[in-house]
């Protein structure tokens, strides 16, 4: 499927390699809209650092959103000194990544605090690297939880997966859950 456009309260899916170029372009293309000023960006990742995804947002859009979040699933311990240096606008915490429920309630916390007026938009980067920790009923329930919760605040939800890690039957599994699909393969 192409993709056929993100509106608010839309949760797509992100077909593509892992280190493609046309994966983290999509994923750019995507986290920005509108205007700084006006995003709140929430991006959860189990491999790019806190500092990396300020850095790449500054180099691909200029002045940082609004508001930013990053949850880093994995050991706290795997934060780098340079993360710690993040600008103060921007919220970092960690989750495990064998423990879904606790993920959720971190993103719920984000989430209660949106301000109205602001389009928030969200990176889950990735469902390939989810489901290396939790089994695919686990996944598609915490996935259906959080798609529900990024409709109602009428944010653009994007979620990356490598098809080629998984079988035909757990994509098509998940698939379900999203609104609409980006297909890089």
């Amino acid at each position: 499927m192409e993709q056929t456009g993100a509106r608010p309260g839309t949760n797509v899916l992100v077909s593509a390699p892992s280190l493609s170029a046309s994966k983290h372009e999509t994923c750019l293309d995507l986290l920005a809209p509108a205007p700084p000023e006006q995003l709140d960006v929430l991006r959860v990742t189990y491999s790019a650092s806190p500092a990396e995804l300020v850095a790449d947002w500054r180099d691909h859009h200029g002045e940082l959103p609004a508001r930013m979040g990053i949850v880093v699933v994995g050991d706290q311990a795997g934060l780098r000194e340079e993360d710690h240096d993040v600008p103060d606008s921007v919220f970092v915490t960690t989750a495990n990544p064998n423990d879904p429920t606790g993920l959720g309630m971190r993103l719920n916390n984000y989430l209660t605090d949106h301000e109205e007026g602001i389009q928030l938009v969200a990176c889950f980067d990735s469902l390939t690297e989810l489901l290396q920790f939790v089994d695919v009923q686990s996944a598609f329930k915490f996935l259906h939880m959080l798609a529900g919760q990024l409709r109602e605040v009428d944010a653009v939800g994007h979620f990356h997966v490598d098809p080629a890690a998984h079988d035909d039957q757990t994509i098509s599994r998940l698939k379900p859950l999203f609104d609409d699909a980006v297909d890089h393969t």
